[in-house]
């Protein structure tokens, strides 16, 4: 048991709660989906078909540029920030470390 906590806390891919990773799995589609519900056209439809057989959370990670261009096309880029941004927190926890968003350094001139 020890051994497993600690697996799951260095992120080794098979080690953490399969059913939390399914619930997240779930929430996370759950969340795109609703997003994009209230629009029509192919594009949205396209990339909410994606979003509905995405294997994991980490396919649906990459599918969030994807639902961002399709709520920007609609609403304005944002609108579709606000969407995304609840939307990007559920990802906490069920990514390898590599993959979440990283902070972008600002670059200042000394004078």
């Amino acid at each position: 048991m020890l051994l497993r906590r600690f697996l799951r806390l260095l992120n080794v891919p098979g080690f953490g709660s399969r059913q939390a990773t399914e619930s997240q799995l779930g929430r996370i589609r759950t969340a795109m989906l609703s997003v994009l519900q209230g629009h029509g056209g192919h594009s949205v439809q396209r990339v909410s078909q994606r979003v509905r057989f995405a294997a994991d959370v980490e396919a649906l990670w990459y599918l969030r540029q994807d639902v961002m261009m399709a709520l920007s096309a609609i609403d304005g880029e944002t609108a579709a920030r606000r969407q995304m941004k609840a939307i990007n927190s559920m990802f906490k926890g069920g990514l390898p470390g590599s993959m979440g968003p990283r902070a972008h350094q600002r670059f200042t001139q000394s004078k």
